[in-house]
């Protein structure tokens, strides 16, 4: 449903596809207006600040520039361009960008996205059905269930094991404390190693489990989770994937930086129970996904697909910290509804943007309200 190519090395994947297909059946497009989800991804050149230009030293203005470290690539960031160069080969891309606008479209339906969405209650719920549900103006999509509270009430879980946990924390971020300063949206309350080895992962994950971690480049967050959160879950590390975040036409949405700086990509980092004697295959190390990425900020894209060889057959999967729904999955955290917004899949004439579906309308769609 998501993955548009695979090989050896990895995939590349489409997140909005992925969307459109799921919620294709309450989806009403017209030629000239689109989604709001969809100007999410309208992600057509690499990302700078507005007020971002090349400034000239004159006598009336200097400017005294911080020194920053030098950008020395190490094997990480040459297998990354390796594999986009090989993607690029593929035609996969846009040949060139739709629009040079710093991503207009996208950054202002982020802010409309923010602005629209408020703190949701704590509530549990689940649609056992295998269609698409609509009640109180959310989107529930099939055999799902969630429980929109704090994860460190996943005790209310009670007895379930699953075959998969996956986890997004918030980790500690330089960035987003500068968000919260200015009291952006974007910002999350972000948690320390230490409450996070105080989740239960080891209470329900199956004999066999498979963990599966979304972390920073962070090496401080990277040796936490494999020297102690990963002990302290009873998970041996397997493998360390990337996520890797590119333009429409293929290019890094930023540049390289020196080793503290920010990068194009995330980790995906595996564990397995460390009891485990299953002869499911793991993860293999260094695999890459490639995918244009959402504008709203820790808006992942969905892994549901490109995991399947690395788990039973008919799952049980949960995600801790989630931000969405998926078919066949338990979803956990404040934010689980987060995405599910009606209004994120109805026709959007936002402002700003040039975008217009490539879909034809189909009049036999109609959005029905239970």
């Amino acid at each position: 449903m998501s993955v548009l190519y695979n090989d050896d090395d990895g995939f590349f994947i489409s997140h909005q596809m992925f969307i459109s297909k799921l919620y294709d059946t309450i989806l009403n497009k017209t030629e000239n207006t689109v989604p709001l989800y969809e100007h999410f991804f309208h992600i057509n050149n690499p990302f700078v600040r507005d007020n971002q230009q090349v400034e000239t030293s004159t006598e009336n203005n200097l400017k005294r520039k911080r020194k920053r470290p030098k950008y020395e690539e190490d094997e990480t960031s040459k297998k990354i361009k390796t594999f986009i160069s090989n993607l690029k080969s593929q035609d996969i891309f846009s040949t060139s960008p739709e629009f040079l606008d710093n991503n207009s479209c996208a950054r202002h339906a982020s802010i409309k996205f923010y602005e629209n969405t408020s703190e949701l209650k704590t509530f549990y719920g689940q649609n056992p059905n295998p269609n698409l549900h609509i009640a109180n103006g959310y989107v529930f999509p099939p055999k799902c269930q969630f429980y929109c509270d704090n994860v460190f009430n996943m005790k209310n879980l009670k007895d379930e094991k699953y075959d998969m946990i996956l986890l997004d924390p918030p980790w500690t971020n330089k960035y987003i404390k500068r968000k919260k300063k200015i009291k952006r949206d974007e910002g999350y309350t972000m948690m320390v190693d230490q409450d996070l080895a105080q989740l239960p992962i080891n209470e329900f994950l199956t004999l066999n489990g498979l963990v599966c971690v979304w972390c920073t480049n962070s090496q401080n967050h990277i040796d936490t989770l494999k020297s102690v959160l990963f002990p302290t879950w009873n998970i041996k590390y397997v493998a360390c994937w990337y996520w890797i975040k590119v333009t429409k036409c293929g290019e890094f949405i930023c540049n390289f930086a020196p080793q503290t700086g920010k990068q194009p990509y995330e980790r995906i980092i595996f564990g397995r129970k460390i009891d485990s004697d299953t002869k499911i295959k793991n993860p293999e190390e260094n695999k890459m996904i490639a995918s244009v990425p959402s504008s709203v900020h820790s808006h992942k894209p969905p892994l549901s697909e490109v995991l399947v060889p690395y788990l039973p057959p008919a799952p049980k999967c949960l995600e801790l910290f989630a931000r969405y729904l998926l078919p066949n999955w338990t979803s956990y955290g404040l934010e689980a509804l987060k995405f599910q917004h009606q209004f994120l899949y109805e026709n959007s004439d936002l402002e700003h943007c040039n975008h217009k579906s490539n879909i034809k309308p189909n009049e036999n769609i109609k959005i029905s309200i239970k």
